[in-house]
């Protein structure tokens, strides 16, 4: 960096200087800077350690001036479980840019766990960085869509626009009856309000088909999915009696301003691989609760071929992706960088989490 700069950890004293930061750089996302959702997104976190957290920043002489924060997970690679960090930050002040302190916080981040994940795009022009430090795009991941109501997806307004989207909707109704398997007799789909212990079961026999897989057990997946400020996501599990074998996330967007819910998506989808049938059962039930809810379409970014071969099945295309699975590790890099090994869904990215918020009003929409 140039003279003047210093780069260092973040500690807890620095948070109120972090957080209007975030305010001046990020004036159009305002939850960026809400400390509701940054002592979540930061501190909450289960794997969190207070005195240690994965966040560093950028000063001139006591301002700050540029930012990378990260959250902590651990990563199953092969039969292993490791300490990982996802990089899911990385912002610098415009008049500070070019003067070498994306690099210097990178440096720090790269230090501090034995791999390092991030999902980035072009357009953050970080995998270019990223790339030069010795980061490597594993692959891009898969987007895939299903359109429920096209004209809910892509027509917005009122008078004449409301009468060609009902037109557009009713005219699709064809294609929208058609859903896949549904769940076998013998087990039941029906909600989950909090993970519990069988998440972690279930966690225990999804994982052994999965060669490199964020550790998904029910302290992490609560945090995520029930504890988000402002958030509200719609979870349905596969039982067979009481045991969990898969279980699926919805994120719907809250209504626009003519009360429709233009998209939805699947955040997470993990299931136990023995026959199709979880995994159709889920998808099917989650699009039922989304033809009820009249929403436009449905999406979700997925690296893993029995989840993309589950969601074809499902009447679901494959469309173009910005998002890039990058990799910086030391550990068995021959299996880390194999794409055929990843399992990655878009709740294991910023994606999920920068979410704009649809507010608990949406719980029964």
């Amino acid at each position: 960096m140039t003279d003047g700069l210093q780069a260092r950890q973040f500690t807890i004293g620095d948070r109120e200087a972090l957080l209007g930061f975030l305010a001046r750089v990020y004036s159009n996302d305002p939850r960026r800077s809400d400390p509701e959702f940054w002592d979540w997104h930061y501190l909450k976190n289960p794997y969190t350690n207070h005195k240690d957290l994965p966040i560093w920043i950028a000063l001139d002489g006591e301002s700050i001036v540029g930012h990378l924060a990260a959250i902590e997970t651990e990563v199953k690679v092969g039969d292993a479980v490791h300490p990982t960090i996802w990089i899911l930050d990385l912002i610098i002040d415009k008049n500070y840019r070019r003067r070498g302190i994306a690099k210097a916080l990178v440096g720090l981040a790269e230090e501090f766990r034995p791999i390092r994940l991030g999902i980035n795009t072009h357009e953050q022009h970080s995998p270019e960085l990223l790339e030069a430090r010795g980061w490597k795009i594993v692959k891009s991941v898969p987007r895939y869509t299903r359109l429920l109501f096209p004209g809910n997806a892509f027509v917005s307004g009122s008078g004449v626009k409301a009468v060609v989207r009902k037109t557009v909707d009713a005219l699709y109704s064809f294609r929208r009856g058609r859903f896949g398997k549904t769940a076998s007799p013998s087990v039941a789909i029906r909600r989950i309000e909090q993970f519990d212990e069988r998440t972690n079961a279930l966690w225990a026999k999804a994982s052994q088909t999965r060669g490199c897989i964020a550790v998904r057990q029910a302290k992490f997946l609560n945090w995520q999915y029930f504890e988000q400020p402002n958030k509200e996501f719609e979870v349905l599990g596969c039982f067979s009696g009481e045991e969990l074998l898969g279980y699926i996330v919805l994120y719907f967007r809250a209504p626009n301003a003519e009360g429709v819910i233009e998209k939805a998506a699947i955040s997470d989808l993990l299931f136990i691989e023995d026959s199709n049938d979880v995994a159709d059962g889920l998808i099917d039930a989650a699009l039922r609760l989304a033809v009820e809810r009249r929403v436009g379409r449905v999406v979700t970014d997925v690296l893993n071929k029995p989840t993309e071969d589950a969601l074809a099945r499902n009447g679901f295309f494959k469309t173009k992706s910005p998002l890039l699975l990058m990799v910086k590790s030391e550990i068995a890099p021959n299996v880390i960088l194999d794409p055929t090994q990843w399992f990655v869904t878009r709740g294991d990215s910023d994606t999920t989490i920068f979410e704009t918020p649809n507010g608990l009003e949406n719980r029964n929409h």
